[in-house]
């Protein structure tokens, strides 16, 4: 077991006697990875905020059914995504709001901001336009996928990690990964076709 694990073991294990404090510290720890996390998934800071809020609610109030075989940061994760992933159908099956508009106004908003204050150079930009291509293909991926590639190219997480976030066996999470790769490939050479 890491260092890591076995102090938050420690904080789990204080937080369910009691110690709000202990739980506080959990919190701190993990709550920019969780919004973060959020955030890659739902591409909107509003609900990726919303989304991290809950998932430390959830998990205070499920402490005690938290099994310690498993890592917290792990379980934490398992929670974050469900609610992601609960949100993303939630706006799917919303057809007034559409979700790749919001994600290129706020984009297109920070580009003119930045790019009226002189502050990128034309790497930057062209870095910023492959990013926005990127997350266009994430959020055609279904909700695994999406979650796999996430777990894995943003937050560095291993195939069994996946698997326990996700709760499926480590060679379906391997699929997930590789499914997504797949459909990845293919929408973004059909993009950059269209350019």
């Amino acid at each position: 077991m890491s260092r890591t694990a076995e102090s938050d073991l420690k904080l789990v294990q204080s937080a369910k006697a009691g110690n709000k404090t202990a739980f506080g510290t959990l919190v701190k720890k993990y709550q920019q990875k969780v919004f973060y996390l959020a955030f890659d998934l739902v591409h909107d800071y509003d609900d990726a905020k919303d989304i991290a809020q809950e998932a430390f609610i959830k998990s205070f109030e499920k402490l005690q059914q938290f099994e310690e075989r498993a890592q917290f940061s792990t379980w934490l994760y398992r929670i974050a995504v469900n609610l992601a992933m609960d949100q993303y159908r939630r706006r799917k099956r919303r057809p007034h709001e559409s979700l790749d508009d919001n994600i290129h106004e706020i984009e297109r908003q920070k580009n003119v901001e930045q790019m009226a204050e002189g502050q990128r150079s034309d790497m930057e930009l062209q870095n910023s336009a492959q990013r926005q291509q990127i997350d266009k293909a994430l959020m055609n991926l279904s909700p695994n996928q999406r979650a796999a590639t996430v777990l894995k190219y943003f937050h560095q997480q291993s195939s069994k990690e996946i698997a326990h976030v996700l709760g499926c066996s480590e060679s379906t999470a391997r699929i997930h990964l590789f499914r997504a790769m797949k459909n990845l490939r293919k929408h973004l050479k059909g993009i950059q076709e269209s350019l």
